[in-house]
């Protein structure tokens, strides 16, 4: 765990293929935690920051890796919060990828409880935490139901999955366009200062940049290289996101 700025901290955990990443924010009247990871155990290094403050959960998407560790937080006195497609994915696929890995992996998804959202949100979300503002804004394209998350005081953009580097995970059903529309408008906002996706390194609006030029590489058919060396995971997703879209093989 690492703090990375004033009453704002960030956990990293290693899984098979990639690193996750999420955010513990403590404002003067309530403590949010943005994804709660993989794991129940994953949240224990918040667990004595939070101590008896009133939690908010934000969800920045039902992606397995980013809301199976809820079970290790006081839940049951949480808001939890993510947009409306985002609850709805606990009524379809997100038991489904637990079943799946429960069946692949015996024991060691054991400690795992699906709790969904119990507040959802269509376009826009603002919550005042006491001397910071989060504001949550849906931004599809990875998934329906991802959301972006912004403290104008930091200048801090928690920006979940909506962005990566070396390159963000396309689904062959993702709507481009309005992708890489709300990214330009996010890179060019001079007041966000630190970007902090839930994979790859930390930067600023660079990372916005450098995954709209990726995205609209893709959406117009001339591909561009992902940004940085690839890991198998990574190149397996480069190879996947062009297939996807009906484009050759970018030489990588």
């Amino acid at each position: 765990m690492i703090a990375l700025q004033p009453d704002i901290w960030l956990t990293q955990v290693t899984l098979d293929d990639f690193d996750v990443r999420g955010a513990l924010i403590l404002g003067g009247t309530r403590v949010v935690v943005w994804d709660t990871l993989s794991h129940p155990r994953d949240m224990r290094l918040f667990e004595p920051l939070i101590a008896d403050r009133d939690i908010v959960i934000v969800y920045s998407h039902a992606d397995w890796d980013h809301i199976w560790g809820t079970a290790g937080l006081a839940h049951d006195r949480a808001c939890i919060i993510g947009h409306v497609r985002c609850g709805d994915r606990f009524g379809s696929d997100v038991p489904a990828v637990l079943a799946r890995k429960r069946a692949a992996e015996p024991g060691r998804w054991d400690d795992v409880v699906l709790v969904p959202p119990s507040e959802t949100f269509e376009r826009d979300r603002s919550l005042d935490l006491g001397g910071m503002t989060l504001v949550l804004h849906h931004l599809p394209g990875h998934t329906p139901d991802c959301i972006v998350g912004f403290i104008p005081e930091r200048g801090l953009l928690l920006a979940g999955d909506t962005v990566e580097t070396p390159c963000p995970v396309v689904p062959p059903d993702s709507p481009l366009a309005e992708w890489v529309g709300a990214l330009r408008v996010r890179a060019g906002d001079s007041r966000v200062r630190t970007v902090v996706p839930a994979h790859g390194p930390l930067g600023g609006r660079e990372i916005l940049e450098q995954n709209t030029r990726y995205l609209e590489g893709i959406l117009t058919g001339r591909p561009i290289d992902p940004h940085g060396p690839l890991t198998p995971f990574y190149r397996t997703t480069h190879e996947q996101n062009l297939r996807w879209r009906g484009i050759a093989r970018a030489s990588i």
